[in-house]
């Protein structure tokens, strides 16, 4: 045979037929002057990719960002066409999948990072492969982790330390007022209407010639100053000395006031001894307030006035210091009048002061620190909770 040029026509529109075509976002034409052997990647569509540059085959794709779906076609020319197809993603993970006879593949919600799609002919293991990259978000980048936690933490260092600051200048200013008050206190419990009537009553004695009372009322005198100053040098007392201190100031009062009144320090055994401390400089303003305001006033009956400490434990709570001051005066309502009427100057300071103390130190001890004032018919009565210290 001889040379047919039309043989040659024929053989070249088949190759025409074969070229391929390379799709993102509709049918981009993909020039190529070789001809497809059997398996070949036809077409790759994403509804995010748009490219205007000419692709070929041996070149990734690239993503700049995370498609919701990648669709992949290919053709084969084999008769056999049972296909598998091997998605490898270096970063996370690969996985197979069986296409049967179906030559169009949907990947769905690909995270990012770098792709090799593997088409395989099952029948003749003839191999296609396609590479491409989609670009990772930020939040899938390896600093974003680290980033959060180190944000993390520095806001809830911050937070914490805010925290601490409001913390620390709260008890400052608990501890400022603190001091202010038991300065107060000590001023209160040494004011100058006791200590000129102090003295007005050791005079009293030396012009009468009455030089032991005077003498031994002195001594109570000077002992009751030198514990009221040792008492305000700390912070918490024991109860020794805190009722050695009460005992002292109420017989004195009782002899200025010419044993107008008795009193009864009914103290439970187990505190006297015990190394249980309490607040310093707290029960006294009450019992100078019963003397003062409800005693003073009686004309009909001889006063009394009652002091009682008792321990009370509750199953898993620490044990707290109950104490009453109570006493068979007039009361406060009827102190009231009879202070309106002589127009008194004197101010209860001392109790005024213990009861803003109490209120400070409960920002310390909670609810073991209260105070409850009780009018009853003859008199009044004071419940005080203080929280019993080991020391």
């Amino acid at each position: 045979m001889g040379f047919l040029p039309t043989k040659i026509q024929i053989k070249k529109l088949i190759a025409i037929v074969y070229l391929l075509t390379i799709c993102f976002e509709g049918k981009a034409t993909i020039p190529n002057d070789t001809l497809p052997f059997n398996l070949t990647i036809s077409s790759f569509k994403t509804k995010i990719l748009d490219l205007d540059s000419t692709w070929t085959l041996n070149k990734p794709i690239f993503i700049p960002t995370q498609p919701s779906l990648v669709i992949i076609s290919f053709v084969d020319s084999s008769i056999n066409d049972t296909y598998k197809c091997l998605v490898t993603n270096y970063e996370s993970f690969y996985t197979e999948l069986n296409l049967g006879k179906n030559k169009t593949l949907y990947l769905a919600n690909l995270q990012g990072g770098d792709y090799t799609i593997t088409i395989t002919n099952i029948e003749t293991e003839q191999k296609t492969e396609l590479k491409f990259r989609i670009a990772s978000v930020f939040w899938q980048k390896w600093w974003f982790s680290p980033l959060v936690f180190l944000i993390l933490g520095v806001i809830l260092g911050a937070i914490f330390y805010t925290f601490y600051l409001i913390r620390l200048r709260q008890e400052l200013l608990v501890q400022s007022i603190k001091y202010e008050l038991e300065i107060k206190a000590l001023r209160a419990q040494m004011n100058p209407h006791f200590i000129f009537n102090c003295m007005n009553t050791i005079d009293a004695y030396i012009l009468r010639k009455r030089f032991m009372e005077a003498s031994d009322y002195l001594q109570k005198f000077s002992k009751l100053i030198r514990k009221i100053l040792e008492n305000s040098e700390s912070q918490t007392i024991s109860i020794e000395q805190e009722i050695q201190t009460l005992k002292l100031y109420i017989e004195l009062e009782q002899e200025r006031f010419s044993d107008s009144f008795t009193y009864v320090l009914d103290i439970q055994s187990e505190l006297q001894d015990s190394d249980y401390q309490i607040p310093s400089l707290v029960l006294q303003p009450f019992v100078e307030n019963a003397i003062l305001h409800g005693i003073r006033h009686l004309t009909e009956r001889k006063g009394e006035v009652i002091v009682k400490m008792r321990k009370i434990e509750e199953k898993g709570k620490e044990p707290i210091l109950y104490c009453e001051v109570q006493d068979n005066g007039v009361g406060r309502k009827a102190s009231g009048i009879i202070n309106q009427q002589r127009q008194s100057s004197h101010k209860s300071m001392g109790v005024n002061v213990t009861i803003e103390r109490i209120k400070t130190y409960q920002a310390i001890y909670g609810s073991k620190m209260e105070t409850l004032v009780i009018d009853l018919n003859e008199g009044t009565r004071v419940e005080i909770k203080l929280p019993l210290i080991l020391s």
